[in-house]
Formats: structure tokens, sequence, C-alpha cells
């Protein structure tokens, strides 16, 4: 009987393909890395939304997992190939290397030394932060230390008072033999260090330097070069006392406010009255100070100052290379009950090699970064070659783009390939994106592009715009959107939206609304939040309510099977093909709440709950005048000389339940190592399940690195049909020198279905092999 091995054929096909479609699907977007005075913030860039679970260790170690969920229902953790991208080198911060997915939900952040750090998620639904400290500066030659102040002769009528913290004071009518005051928190003096035993400065060699930084400090400002001023300002306020102390402590106030450092600025201002409070910029100061923002404006502002250093534009380039060699082969056994009457039972085998190809992808980054401006050059691909099938062979371009942020002026400009980031753009697209900040609060943003949807017919062609109030530490973010999308000429998406976006050290969320005004519906609705408390437990809640797939009018192409797009609508019209795709696009919801505890610093545990379901779709009628289609698929309608074509509504899924426990352990038996155990217990309309998830890693002999993992899956419906898979895997991986990676995993999966009609025994093992080669 070869009905069921065909059938079984044709499944496996279908499977594969998918597979093989999403197995290259690009997750980790890029690394960013930003230091700042005392740490560094390290963001991870998602293309899809994501959901953060927890992570290990819990505070310090050289490998962190961060455990998070992709929310886009169509990408399966289990059907990604692993990617691993590095972030740019930065000094002060350990070299970093992303790898996903990795054990069971799992991302891999490993740090090319041990360090301590911070993690939260972004506010943007699509990013993981991780904060690390600061590395201690390279060592350079000791400074001579300052000849101690003598006692004597000092005239000074006011002793100023002691400054605030984060300001060192210059001490005021000093005779130029006093101690040197203590520099200001800025750039460093690019000058030579002294030797020990080198003299303090005369007093004509302080006034001549101090009159240059003034002289440079008052062209910077001129020019609204906020950051050299400040740098200039505090080597004359680091000098001992001259005649330009205090104009410069009233003009670094200044420089300051400019710089968007409104704390700071005020604490300047404050300094001055303090130290010269009938100075002859004493009534300046004072407006100055009056008219600085406070409250929540303040707020705002303190969060938004320039780079504290000011060093040479350099470019620097890192990424890797790396190609795999996949094989698998199949074999799947049917046993058919005999018809009534007879003993004999039907056994079919079917057994193929179903994948034989190689992998091979680059993912390539340029920057060159100073302190105001940042220009990145990123390039990712993959080449597919199918040996099985070489007309299935495919070379994907994922991102192809050049990013340049200038701080100082206040843009950014993206052009190239590019994955979505806000405006309302849902798919990867070629094309321009910017944005200019019109204060520390607001920004403005423009896009235009084509999507890119490989393998697809049409050309969608988009422009876009938002206006952003800027999210700061404690206070929301809101961005509001509009959006234009053409299909092949055809106005297919007209949506207006908002994203809000807020973040106090313990809450983060994000939400997001989209309504498309052609359909006149909402497209996506959705709510996330994380909220960290006191103790480290971490809880997690998403709303998620969308269209599945969003509105478009391809989602009405079922209803006249046959014809193009372009042909439905020029025999009905734009505006019922519309309605066609409104009645033929499902709504999709889901709602997930869990926790996640920390027993100890080596031990966690997490639960959380997921309830999910698809709207059904409702019945459409497609009448097409018969003259013009020639072939009718429907029924013929004689009197009228029509084809109809009824489209029978969808069902809806049901909603699904699945109730998920999961443990992680660090440092299990052996240092380093992680184990992660996960089980889900699920029930659906018409059938229960359980699923079983055991990952264990270790590293040993320095270089090596040993990944096992165990998957279970059984499920049982209501018409007594059951199914069991289980899979093991086990993956062995080499680190040669600093930059090479050889890599090899094994695995099978064997899985058994039963039931009335027929039972399906199928065995599939599998391999790859390969090397990645860091480029840094």
């Amino acid at each position: 009987m070869k009905t069921p091995v065909s059938l079984a054929r044709h499944v496996l096909a279908i499977v594969l393909l998918t597979v093989c479609s999403l197995a290259q699907a690009q997750i980790v977007d890029h690394i960013s890395v930003t230091p700042h005075e005392h740490d560094a913030e390290i963001v991870i860039q998602f293309a899809p939304k994501i959901l953060y679970l927890r992570h290990t260790p819990l505070h310090e170690g050289k490998d962190l997992r961060v455990f998070i969920r992709l929310l886009d229902a169509d990408l399966l953790e289990n059907d990604l190939a692993q990617e691993t991208v590095s972030a740019p080198k930065t000094d002060r911060v350990p070299d970093i290397k992303v790898t996903y997915p990795e054990l069971v939900n799992g991302m891999l952040v490993a740090f090319s030394r041990s360090t301590s750090f911070t993690v939260r998620p972004g506010t943007d639904g699509r990013s993981i932060v991780i904060t690390v400290p600061l590395l201690p500066p390279a060592k350079t030659a000791p400074i001579a230390p300052p000849p101690e102040k003598k006692p004597a002769e000092v005239v000074s009528k006011v002793v100023p008072p002691a400054p605030p913290a984060a300001i060192a004071a210059p001490l005021a009518s000093k005779p130029a033999e006093a101690v040197v005051s203590p520099a200001k928190e800025s750039v460093p003096a690019e000058v030579a260090p002294a030797p020990a035993s080198a003299p303090v400065l005369s007093t004509n060699e302080v006034e001549t330097r101090a009159k240059a930084y003034m002289e440079d400090a008052r062209r910077a400002m001129a020019a609204k070069d906020s950051a050299t001023a400040v740098n200039r300002l505090n080597r004359v306020l680091g000098l001992p006392s001259s005649s330009q102390t205090e104009s410069a402590q009233a003009m670094i106030g200044e420089a300051r406010e400019m710089n968007g450092e409104m704390l700071k600025a005020r604490a300047e201002y404050e300094l001055y009255l303090k130290l010269f409070p009938a100075g002859p910029h004493a009534k300046r100061v004072r407006e100055r100070l009056a008219a600085l923002p406070s409250g929540a404006a303040l707020a705002r502002s303190k969060q938004r100052p320039l780079p504290l250093e000011a060093g040479p534009a350099e470019w620097t380039f890192n990424g890797s290379i790396s190609s795999y060699y996949y094989t698998g082969k199949s074999q799947i056994e049917t046993l058919v009950p005999p018809p009534p009457g007879q003993l004999t039972f039907n056994r079919d085998t079917l057994s193929m090699v179903d994948q034989n190809s190689l992998i091979t992808s680059i993912n390539l980054n340029a920057r060159r970064r100073d302190a105001f401006r940042d220009t990145r050059i990123v390039v990712r691909d993959t080449d597919n070659h199918n040996y099985l099938t070489p007309s299935r062979s495919y070379n994907r371009l994922y991102s192809a783009y050049i990013d340049h942020n200038d701080r100082k002026a206040g843009y950014y400009v993206r052009a190239g390939r590019q994955n979505p980031n806000g405006m309302g753009v849902m798919d990867r697209f070629d094309g321009l994106q910017a944005g200019y900040n019109l204060n520390p609060e607001w920004r403005v943003n423009g896009v235009y592009g084509d999507a890119v949807e490989f393998n697809s017919p049409f050309k969608k062609t988009f422009y876009g715009a938002s206006v952003d109030l800027l999210p700061q530490v404690g206070l929301p973010g809101v961005s509001v959107y509009a959006i234009e999308q053409t299909l092949d000429g055809m106005a297919n998406r007209r949506a207006f939206g908002t994203e809000l976006r807020y973040f106090d050290g313990r809450v983060t969320a994000y939400g997001m609304l989209d309504y498309d005004v052609l359909y006149k519906g909402v497209n996506i609705a959705m709510l996330q939040a994380n909220y960290l408390s006191e103790g480290g437990d971490n809880y997690f809640m998403v709303i998620d309510h969308r269209r599945a797939p969003s509105y478009s009018l391809t989602n009405a192409l079922p209803a006249a099977p046959g014809l193009t797009l372009q042909e439905m609508v020029a025999l009905q019209g734009l505006d019922q093909v519309r309605a066609q795709a409104v009645a033929l696009t499902a709504m999709s919801d889901m709602f997930a709440i869990g926790v996640t505890h920390p027993l100890t610093e080596n031990w966690q545990i997490g639960a959380d709950y997921r309830l999910s379901s698809i709207s059904s779709t409702l019945p459409v009628m497609a009448v097409l005048p018969l003259a013009q289609i020639g072939t009718c698929l429907g029924t013929i309608d004689p009197v009228n000389n029509t084809c109809v074509i009824d489209t029978a509504s969808q069902q809806a899924s049901g909603k699904n339940h699945v109730l998920s426990f999961q443990t992680v352990g660090t440092n299990l038996f052996y240092a380093n190592a992680v184990g992660v155990a996960n089980l889900s217990l699920i029930q659906g309309p018409t059938y229960v399940g359980q699923a079983l998830s055991l990952g264990y890693a270790i590293p040993f002999w320095e270089r090596w690195r040993l990944d096992a993992n165990l998957r279970y899956y059984t499920q049982k419906d209501d018409s007594d049909n059951k199914q069991d898979r289980i899979s093991p895997s086990l993956k062995l991986a080499y680190q040669w020198r600093s930059r090479l990676f050889l890599e090899g995993e094994i695995g099978r999966e064997v899985s058994n279905s039963t039931g009335p009609a027929r039972d399906d025994h199928t065995t599939r093992d599998y391999m790859y092999v390969g090397v990645r080669w860091d480029i840094n």
C-alpha cells in the first residue's frame, strides 16, 4: 500500500523546507558597547521581539547565560541554526561574543575575562542591556606630587567652602606657590607625564598656560564645541589660581549646560557663587542658574550628556566567517491495520537522505568612533548550497548598511538593508532611516524603503515618520508614528500608532498600538513588562493581540485561487479585495506571566503560564466574470455568466495552555558548567502533551567545551492518537589559538505515532561539522 508512504514523503518534504527556511533566520541583529564614566553599557539588539526570562550567574562570571523567549510564533528555537556575533572592541571593556540559541531558551554571552555585571531587558522589546564596570586604565608614569602648602602668607579673605562631590573646587586668591588644585572630572590633559622631581610651575608659566587654555575654550564655545570647552576650562581650573580662574569657573557652567549636563551645570554655577559671590560674573551666573530646567525636565536632561573623553577617531574591524556541513538521513516505517476480514498488516518503509548542504556565513563589521560621532558598516550574508537539490540553493543578504550617529549635531542616519527599528516598519527593508534631536527630550525620525521578503513576487514600498519623547530613567518615553505602504503600486498599509517605553531601575515596560485606517482595524496591541524585586526575583508579563498575518492585500488571495492580485483588483475593485482580506485575516491572542526566583548564587527556579489562541476567519464569496477568467475553480452561474467562488471560514484554534517549570544550575559538578531542565505541561482543545528538555554545558581543558541535550515530547489526542518523540544530541567545540573555532554535533530523533488507523515509526540521524574564524 503506497499511499501512506507517499503521504509521509510529502509531509517530510514540507517539514524540511520549513526548517531550512527558518534555520538561517537572523535573530541577533547587532551588539553595541557604550562606555560611560565608570561603566559600559552593552546592548544586544535582536531582529524579532523577545521576552527576558532570567540569567545566570546573577552577578559575576566569565560566561553569562541569558534566557529569553522569541515572541514571534513562527520562530521556533529548535529550528534555528546557532549564530555567533562579536561585539566591537572597546577600550577598558572585556571582549564579548554572543551565541544564540544555546541550551534551552538560552543565549551565551562570553567575556574574555571574568567581570561583574547587571542584566535587564531593553525598553524596545528587542534588546538585552548588560552593564559592566570599566577595566582599570593602562598604567602610566607617575605624576609629580604637588608641594605641600606653606602655612604662612595666605592673603585670601574668603576660604572656599567644600565643593560638591562631583566637582573639585579651585582655591581662590592663593599665591602661585600654593597647592595645585585637583583637576575637575573631564578629558585628561594630553601632556606628557612629568618626572617625579619636576618643579612646580612658576607664576608666569601658570598665567601663560591659563590664558592659552581660556582662548581655546572661548573658541570652542563660539564653535558650539562644548566638550572641548569643558576640557580646556578644566585645565585652567586644574592649575594654581590665576587671573583666569574666576572667568573659567563662570564659563564652565555654560559649557556644561551646552553639553546637556544640567545637573553639573547647576553645581558649577552654585560653586561660582560660593567662591565669588560679588564677582563680575555673579549677576549673569545667577540669571543662568535661575533659567536652568528643574523637576522632570532636569531629570530628563541629566541622562543625555555628551561623552567625557574626546580621542582621535580610528577604524576598528570585527566579525566572523563560518562554514558548516550538514547531513541527515531519515527512515520512516508505516504499519497499516488490515481491512476487515483480513489478517495481514501492510508495512512500508522509506529510507532517504534528507539533508546534504554546506552553509557559509559572513558577519563583518567596521566602526569608526570618537567622542561625538559613531559610524558603523555592517554586512551579514548566508550562502546555502544544497547538494541534494541544487535548484534550492540560495544566497541571502540579511544586512548591509552604513549607520552614522552624530551626538554633537544631534542626528543619526542609516542606509542600506536593515532590520525594522520602530516607526511602524514590520519587515526587513532596503532603504533609509534618519532622526534629528530637537533638544534633549524630543526627536523626529523618518524612514523610506522597500520591504525585503525572500522569494516573494511582490514589491512593497513604504515611507513614514515619527516623533519621539525620549525615555529617561524613571520617566516614560513615547513615540507616535504614521506610515504608508504600497504593494505593486496599490495602497496596502496606512497606519498610525504609538510605542511606549519605561525603565526605572526595577520596572521595564514596552507597549505598542498599531491601527490601520485602510482596513479599519487594530493591527497590533501589545504590552510586555519585567519587574525585578529587591530580592532578585524577576516577574514578567506579556499581553499580545494582533492580526496573524498583519493586514495586507495578499491575505485576499485564497478568495480567488488561480488569479493574481492585480487580476482580482481589476475584476472586483480595490475596496472589495480589501474587504476580502479583512475577512480572511485571523486574530492571534497570547498572554504570558511568570517569575524566576534565585535560590542561591548558583541555583534558580522559574515558572510561567502561557495562553494562546487564533480566531476563526469569515467565509468569503468572490463573483467573477466568467468570460474574463477562463477556467472557473468555483461554481458557474449560467444565468449571470459568472464564476462564484466560496471560501469557507477557517476554524478557530481554540485555547492552548502551557505551564512551564525551569531550573538552572551554575557550577554544576564542575567549575563554569551549567545545567538547565525545563518541563512543560500542554493542554489544547483536542489534545494534551508534555515536553521535557535537559541541557548541560561543560568547558574543560581550557579550550574544549561539551554540550549535551535531551528533548522528549509526548502527546495524546481525543481520537486516541499518540505521539512520542525523543531527541538526544551531543556537541563538541574546540578553540584553536584565539580566533579559530572547530565544532561539530551529532544527534538522533526517534518518533513513534500510533492510532486506530495507522502506526508510524520515524528515525532521523543527523550531524554537522564546521569551522568559525573570528576577526578582531
